[in-house]
C-alpha cells in the first residue's frame, strides 16, 4: 500500500482498501449480536467469541508500519517511555486491597500488580533507566518532576483514604447504623435503615453499596416501610440511575454525587488532618466517591478500583471525561474552541457584516467546523479508549484467577478483550457526536435558532439565514464521513473504487489492531510470576500505562499508531531495560 490508511491525516477520506470488507462486515455482525435478543445466551456468547476471534486474526490485514518519528531509537519515544517506566512505578500507589470492607469483596485483595509498592524495585528500574537509556541525573531529574506533577493529586487522595480509614477503625464507626449515617454525610438526608449500606474503601477511592433493584431496595423489610420512606429512597435511586453513566465530571468515579450535599464538618475534619483547605478537600473528594449495586460489586470494583483509577491519577483522562457531557449539545455561536482548542475560530466568526448584509467565509467555517468535529472525535476515542484499557486490567485479573471469573455484562468472557462493549461505546458516541451537525442538517427550526443566536451575538438580518442554510449544508457535505453510522462494508463512491470510509469504520478498525495487541499482552499474565518487574516486556501494567502515555503526547493524531509502536517499538525498548535490570 503506497499510503497510510489509518492515520488522523486520512480521517476523513471517502474511501477503504476493498481487502477490509471482512472485517468491517464481522464488525458489523458483532454489533448485530450485542443488539439481538434472537437465540440463547450461550449461542450469542458463543457467535460473539467466533467473531472476536476472527477479528482479531484478520486484524494483520490492517497492520502498517510506524512511521520514523515513533522508532525506539528516537529521541521523543525515549523520554514518554522512561515517563511510562516511571508511572509504572506509581502504579501501586493508586488502588489497595481493602482498608476498610463490610461486604466481603475478594477481588480487590489478591489483584496480581507486576511491580507491587516496592522501594527497592523502585529504585532499581530509576537504575535501569540510566544505564538502558543513557540518561544523566539531571536529564532523568527533570522527567522526574513532570511525573511527579502528574501524581500530585495521589499524595492527597490517599491521606484523604487514611482518615477515613482510622475514623471508620473507631469503635462502632461500622456498625450498620454509623455506615447509614456516613452515606448521609456524602448524600444528604435520606432515611437509610441499618444494614442498607456498605462500604469498600481502598487507598484512593470509597465506594458505598447498596442492595439496589430498580427504584427498591432488595432488602426483607421494604414492604413494611412508611411510604415516605419508600418515596425518598426511591427518589434518591431514580437520581442514581439518572446520573449512573460513563459521561462525567468526577473520573475516575462515576454517577450521583452532588458536592453542596456533603457534610461540611466532615469536610473541614478531613482538611485539618491532611492540612488543607476545605475547598480542596471537597473537590477531591468528588473524584472518590461512587455507588455501587451490592449484587454488582465484583462486576465493577476491579474494573474502577484498578482499571479507571490510574487512568486520572497516572494519566489525564479526566479532561475528556469532562467534556463528554457536552458532546452533543447543539451547536451556538461561540462553539468551535471549547473541543476544537483555544486557536480554533467560532462559528460566528464565519458569519461576517458587510455591506449591511451578513456573507459566510467559507474558509473559516471549515476551519472552525473540522477542529471542532476533530475534537469531538478525540473525546469519543478517549472514553472507549479508557473503558478498553480498564477491561484489559480486569482480563489481566481473571488470567492469573481463572477460578474467580469476574462477573461481566460482555458476551465475551472475562479473561478477554470486550470487542462488543467497545463497539457499542464507539457506537454510543458516534450517535453523540454526529447529533448536533445532524440536527442542523436535517431541521429548519435548528437552523432558525442558530440564525436568531447569531443574530443576538449583533449580526444584522439580511443575509443570515441564507448564510445559515449554505453554512449548514457545507459543514455536512465536508465532513460527511464523519457523520455515517453504518459499519457493514459498502462500496465507495462512483469511480472512486475501494469501499465507502467514515469515522466510525476507522476507529473500530483502528480498536480491532489495538485489541489484538493487548490480546497478545494478557498472554503475560499467569500466577506465580515474582518478581515480574525484572522483565518488563512480559508486564501487562507497563503495557496498559505505555498505551496511554503514548497516546497522550498527541492523542488525535498518536490513537492511529499506537499498534504499530506496541507491535514493533515496545518489545526492544523493554528489553533494554531488563539487560539493565539483570546487570544490576
Amino acid at each position: 500500500m503506497s499510503a497510510a490508511v489509518l492515520t488522523s491525516a486520512a480521517l476523513f477520506d471517502r474511501t477503504l482498501p476493498d481487502a477490509w470488507g471482512p472485517l468491517l462486515d464481522d464488525l458489523a455482525e458483532l454489533d448485530d449480536l450485542t443488539r439481538s435478543r434472537a437465540g440463547t445466551k450461550a449461542e450469542r456468547e458463543e457467535g460473539a467469541r467466533l467473531l472476536s476471534r476472527r477479528l482479531l486474526d484478520r486484524s494483520a490485514l490492517l497492520v502498517e508500519p510506524a512511521p520514523a518519528p515513533f522508532l525506539e531509537s528516537g529521541a521523543e519515544f525515549r523520554r514518554w517511555f522512561a515517563e511510562a517506566v516511571l508511572l509504572w512505578a506509581r502504579l501501586a500507589e493508586t488502588s489497595s486491597s481493602p482498608l476498610v470492607d463490610t461486604i466481603g469483596t475478594r477481588a480487590l485483595c489478591d489483584f496480581p500488580l507486576d511491580l507491587p509498592l516496592d522501594a527497592d524495585a523502585a529504585a532499581r528500574i530509576r537504575r535501569g533507566l540510566l544505564g538502558a537509556f543513557s540518561w544523566n541525573e539531571v536529564e532523568l531529574g527533570e522527567i522526574e518532576r513532570g511525573v511527579r506533577h502528574l501524581t500530585s493529586n495521589l499524595v492527597l487522595k490517599r491521606g484523604l483514604t487514611q482518615t477515613l480509614s482510622e475514623h471508620l477503625g473507631e469503635p462502632g464507626r461500622l456498625s450498620p447504623e454509623r455506615r447509614a449515617d456516613l452515606m448521609r454525610a456524602f448524600y444528604g438526608p435520606a432515611p437509610w435503615r441499618p444494614g442498607d449500606v456498605d462500604l469498600v474503601l481502598t487507598s484512593t477511592a470509597l465506594f458505598f453499596c447498596i442492595p439496589k433493584r430498580g427504584t427498591a431496595l432488595d432488602v426483607p423489610d421494604w414492604a413494611e416501610r412508611t411510604d415516605e420512606e419508600r418515596g425518598a429512597i426511591a427518589a434518591f435511586l431514580e437520581r442514581l440511575d439518572e446520573s449512573n453513566t460513563a459521561e462525567t465530571k468526577r473520573f475516575p468515579a462515576f454517577g450521583l454525587l452532588d458536592p453542596a450535599a456533603v457534610d461540611p464538618e466532615l469536610v473541614t475534619q478531613l482538611a485539618t488532618a491532611v492540612g488543607t483547605n476545605a475547598r480542596v478537600v471537597k473537590d477531591t473528594l468528588v473524584t472518590m466517591v461512587s455507588i455501587l449495586t451490592t449484587r454488582l460489586v465484583e462486576q465493577y470494583l476491579v474494573h474502577d478500583a484498578w482499571g479507571h483509577t490510574w487512568q486520572e491519577a497516572l494519566s489525564e483522562f479526566e479532561w475528556e471525561y469532562a467534556l463528554l457531557p457536552k458532546l452533543d449539545d447543539p451547536l451556538g455561536p461561540a462553539d468551535g474552541p471549547g473541543f476544537g482548542g483555544p486557536e480554533t475560530p467560532t462559528l460566528a466568526e464565519a458569519f461576517v457584516a458587510s455591506g449591511g448584509r451578513v456573507v459566510l467565509d467559507e474558509a473559516k467555517l471549515l476551519r472552525s467546523a473540522e477542529a471542532d468535529v476533530r475534537g469531538r472525535i478525540q473525546v469519543a476515542v478517549s472514553a472507549a479508549l479508557s473503558e478498553m484499557l480498564a477491561d484489559f486490567m480486569e482480563a489481566k485479573y481473571t488470567r492469573v484467577h481463572p477460578e474467580s471469573g469476574l462477573p461481566t455484562s460482555s458476551l465475551m468472557p472475562s479473561t478477554t478483550l470486550k470487542l462488543d462493549l467497545t463497539l457499542t461505546d464507539v457506537r454510543r458516541q458516534v450517535v453523540r457526536w454526529t447529533r448536533p451537525y445532524r440536527t442542523l442538517a436535517v431541521d429548519p427550526r435548528a437552523r432558525a435558532d442558530l440564525a436568531v443566536a447569531l443574530r443576538a451575538a449583533g449580526l444584522p438580518e439580511a443575509g443570515l439565514a441564507e448564510s445559515v442554510e449554505r453554512a449548514c449544508t457545507a459543514m455536512w457535505h465536508t465532513f460527511e464521513p464523519a457523520f455515517n453510522e453504518t459499519i457493514r462494508a459498502e462500496p465507495g463512491p462512483v469511480g472512486a473504487g475501494g469501499l465507502e470510509s467514515s469515522v466510525q469504520r476507522r476507529v473500530l478498525l483502528q480498536f480491532v489492531l489495538l485489541a489484538a495487541e493487548l490480546e497478545r499482552a494478557l498472554g503475560w499474565a499467569r500466577p506465580g510470576r515474582e518478581p515480574a518487574w525484572r522483565d518488563p516486556g512480559a508486564c501487562p501494567d507497563l503495557f496498559a500505562i505505555t498505551v496511554a502515555r503514548f497516546y497522550e503526547q498527541d492523542r488525535q493524531k498518536n490513537f492511529w499508531h499506537l499498534d504499530q509502536v506496541l507491535r514493533t517499538e515496545l518489545d526492544p525498548a523493554c528489553a533494554r531495560l531488563k539487560r539493565a535490570l539483570d546487570r544490576d
